[in-house]
């Protein structure tokens, strides 16, 4: 059995062990030693990081009462050295202790249960047991965290296998003796993840966003230095927007979406104008006696290139139009005549490396190479002569 020194000093960053086991299996080796710094995932918390003799640990397994550690090579003979990423260790805490107390303000303010809990590489989340959270919400839970936080309640860790005794925020998943972590005067969890000395190590605790999931809800947060980063992104981006905007901050959110309608105004009144210019060269083209009109476009979208095809698809007109620019489309269209598309769709968007479709009278797609236009026109000029 392994001796789990996370489980009584999750500070500990560095020890010895000796190797009581070792097997090589798909490539790696599984080694087992007699005590341990490194926590396996579990409970919603992933697995520790950092290295045993100078070798990454690359993951971490529990097998009965052992742990198992994985490396790329065997670590030697003799005692191992054992080195703990502490970095991420301290954030799995900050994340973790973070979540006990959330979880238990969540219980007494709102009577929202914790269904489920997971750190995530940029950030932490639970599933609560209810239907909506409010925005209002959102600040009363922040504020009474933070009250929680700065009174530095002490954090400690015992077993107990007298349930009696205790005030568990849910019953726990085993029977017998478990461990308790006890956020003093707050809350009392079965867990066997590693956790702070005390709540005010949590630093902050910050809301990010709440989801829908099913019939609950879904509540992301960040905690600790997480909180600080996603802070000092929030705020370079702020000062980004007042040197683009020169607005105090608080009016920011105005002017942004009242440039984002003046935007949608002006994108559409270009639209209006681009489509009465694709007419009216739609109008003069249909008055060429070209039987096949050839036009490419640029910082057209698809949407214009089909329109102005279209238009003289429905002018009796063939048409060939394309955009290198910003993207590389392109839509043939057969206005007269009895010729079938599809019979050489596939040749065209071999001759431009790309690929596409549609039906007997127009056809469209991507090309990668428009080198070889011409031959496109040309084998347009035949068929559609038929």
């Amino acid at each position: 059995m392994t001796e789990k020194i996370y489980l009584r000093d999750p500070y500990c960053r560095e020890t010895t062990a000796r190797v009581t086991g070792k097997e090589q299996r798909d490539g790696r080796f599984r080694i087992r030693l007699e005590r341990t710094i490194f926590c396996p995932a579990g409970g919603g918390q992933p697995d520790d990081r950092g290295a045993i003799n100078n070798m990454p640990v690359l993951g971490l397994a529990s097998e009965e009462d052992d742990v198992i550690h994985i490396l790329e090579l065997d670590p030697g003979p003799g005692e191992a050295c054992l080195r703990l990423d502490f970095a991420r260790r301290y954030d799995h805490m900050q994340q973790h202790t973070a979540q006990h107390l959330l979880s238990q303000v969540l219980v007494r303010l709102f009577e929202a249960p914790t269904l489920s809990f997971a750190i995530g590489p940029d950030h932490s989340s639970i599933e609560i047991g209810r239907a909506e959270f409010k925005q209002e919400e959102t600040l009363l839970l922040e504020a009474e965290c933070a009250r929680l936080i700065f009174a530095n309640l002490p954090v400690r860790i015992f077993a107990s296998d007298d349930l009696s005794a205790l005030q568990l925020r849910k019953p726990p998943k085993r029977q017998g003796k478990i461990r308790v972590v006890e956020i003093q005067d707050l809350d009392q969890s079965a867990c066997g993840g590693t956790h702070l000395k005390s709540s005010a190590e949590i630093g902050l605790l910050k809301v990010i966003k709440t989801e829908r999931v099913r019939s609950n809800i879904r509540l992301y947060y960040a905690a600790g230095y997480r909180a600080l980063r996603d802070y000092q992104l929030k705020h370079e981006v702020a000062q980004r927007l007042q040197r683009a905007v020169t607005q105090p901050l608080a009016d920011i959110p105005l002017q942004v979406e009242t440039m984002l309608r003046e935007k949608d105004e002006l994108r559409r009144a270009l639209k209006k104008t681009q489509r009465r210019e694709l007419e009216r060269e739609a109008d003069a083209a249909g008055a060429n006696n070209d039987p096949l009109t050839v036009r490419e476009f640029s910082a057209l979208d698809i949407s214009e290139i089909r329109f102005f095809a279209t238009s003289l698809l429905n002018r009796g007109r063939n048409v060939l139009a394309y955009s290198q620019s910003p993207q590389k489309y392109i839509v043939i269209g057969r206005g007269r005549g009895t010729a079938d598309l599809r019979r050489i769709s596939a040749r065209i968007f071999t001759l431009l490396g790309g690929k596409g479709g549609g039906g007997e009278n127009l056809i469209e797609g991507r090309g990668e190479d428009f080198s070889r236009i011409a031959e496109v026109v040309e084998m347009l000029r035949t068929s559609l002569a038929e």
